[in-house]
């Protein structure tokens, strides 16, 4: 096994001994954090992070993570580790079937919020990405709430509707997008689609 493989499988979620083994091996310690992370062994992953979280930005991220999974908070994540991380580790939580921690994780929004503004974006997006509209609903309502004039907001509110085939509310949604920022791409490519 090579990194890449390695990392693939992690990626994956078909995290094998032998993926474990060959980071572990190699010293590749906040990979392997991340195995044991993903396969439900929080407190192992915890130690892990721990360990590396003065030196690695992501390894400390990953230690604070362990936090929310567990709704036990110490310490808080700074506005960058929310903006770099948050939307891709619940991705990965989504993909280990790991939804007791996703929901946990979840619910320190209003946390997550008062750090990074644009929190329930993110939060939104991702759950848009993994087939869940209902529960990205929740985070563009809050979302649109704090700030109405976010053209990313109303261009996932846009897909959210066309994840329920309504064109006319998608429309209505990305024409907002367009309405604040114009020159939005992703917004003007949609709309020429639909």
């Amino acid at each position: 096994m090579d990194y890449i493989t390695a990392r693939n499988d992690l990626l994956d979620i078909k995290i094998s001994s032998e993926c474990e083994n060959y980071f572990l091996r190699n010293n590749y310690l906040l990979e392997y954090g991340y195995c044991k992370l993903l396969s439900g062994q929080i407190n192992d992953a915890k130690k892990i992070f721990s360990s590396l979280r003065e030196m690695d930005l992501r390894a400390d991220w990953a230690f604070l993570l362990t936090q929310f999974m567990n709704n036990y908070i110490q310490f808080l994540p700074s506005y960058l580790q929310i903006r770099n991380f948050l939307e891709v580790d619940i991705g990965l939580l989504l993909k280990a079937k790991m939804l007791e921690s996703v929901e946990n994780v979840i619910n320190a929004c209003d946390i997550f919020y008062e750090i990074n503004q644009e929190s329930y974006k993110f939060i939104a997006r991702v759950m848009l990405n993994y087939k869940y509209p209902t529960i990205a609903k929740i985070f563009l309502k809050k979302g649109t709430e704090k700030c109405y004039n976010d053209p990313e907001l109303h261009f996932l509110y846009g897909l959210y509707y066309l994840s329920y085939k309504n064109v006319k509310f998608a429309k209505k949604e990305i024409q907002k997008c367009l309405d604040i920022l114009p020159n939005y791409f992703p917004a003007k490519k949609m709309l020429n689609k639909i």
